[in-house]
């Protein structure tokens, strides 16, 4: 993949950020990035985060029935969504949206939070060259403090605290975008 180059950025890295995708977590997480951006926002919450990708999911997995991956949990949570809220597969990303914000389900709250548990950490790996195998094993508020000792990231994470997690963006890379 060519992508614009930068002089500021480690723009090689960017390419390889798909490299290792059994599941379809890491597409949907980097999209929703980009249109926060897009849209001038720099402090991300992790719940927004999540429900821009069960949203951008949501016409591809009720319409065409795509499989997202083998275990794949966004595609589980759409699919309950689905069936909890009677919507439609044709229904606006904005009313999706609208009805995440609101939803009080547990077992929702619940497939949410899993999909936080590992690509908000994972998608950085091409720049991260200080964590390597079961170094990656750690708590998260272990691993987001190890991250955040690196350098020239997209993002950083600001206090931890479950789904309310912020991350923040970097300025070279909002330009980039």
């Amino acid at each position: 993949m060519q992508l614009p180059y930068s002089d500021e950025l480690e723009i090689q890295y960017l390419s390889r950020l798909f490299d290792n995708t059994s599941e379809c977590y890491k597409f949907f997480w980097f999209q929703a990035i980009v249109t926060k951006v897009l849209e001038g926002k720099t402090v991300l919450m992790y719940e927004e985060l999540i429900d821009e990708m069960i949203a951008d999911a949501w016409y591809m997995v009720t319409e065409y029935h795509l499989n997202l991956g083998p275990r794949d949990t966004l595609e589980r949570v759409v699919h309950d969504i689905q069936k909890i809220s009677g919507m439609k597969s044709s229904e606006k990303k904005s009313v999706v949206i609208e009805y995440l914000n609101h939803c009080q389900e547990p077992e929702i709250n619940r497939q949410k939070r899993t999909l936080t548990r590992n690509v908000p950490y994972r998608l950085q790996a091409p720049f991260i060259h200080q964590l390597k195998g079961k170094s990656w094993d750690v708590s998260e508020s272990e691993l987001a403090r190890r991250i955040n000792q690196e350098h020239r990231l997209i993002y950083y994470f600001n206090a931890l605290n479950g789904m309310q997690t912020t991350i923040r963006i970097q300025e070279d890379w909002c330009q980039y975008i």
